[in-house]
């Protein structure tokens, strides 16, 4: 099977914000085969999400706020709970 990454080098102009989070929350390249990578501008900066690929089967997922020099502003980390009725 074929590994596919979603490298943040090469979608964002800077990478230091991972190095902000607590050491293993996010790396440099995410395997898309469990991951979901979303990354949206905003107003005042950028938002990324990196979470479950299928999020019914539940897992984890962080929520990272950025500002427009894409320094850390802020990050939440949810839980997600399996849809047991699947």
């Amino acid at each position: 099977m074929d590994v596919e990454f979603y490298d943040f080098k090469e979608h964002i102009g800077s990478i230091e914000w991972i190095y902000s989070l607590p050491k293993g929350l996010i790396n440099e390249k995410i395997d898309l085969r469990y991951h979901a990578v979303f990354i949206t501008k905003l107003g005042d900066g950028y938002q990324v999400y990196v979470g479950p690929k299928n999020p019914d089967l539940g897992g984890d997922g962080i929520m990272v706020t950025l500002d427009d020099g894409l320094k850390l502003k802020d990050y939440v980390i949810e839980r997600i709970e399996p849809d047991l009725s699947l």
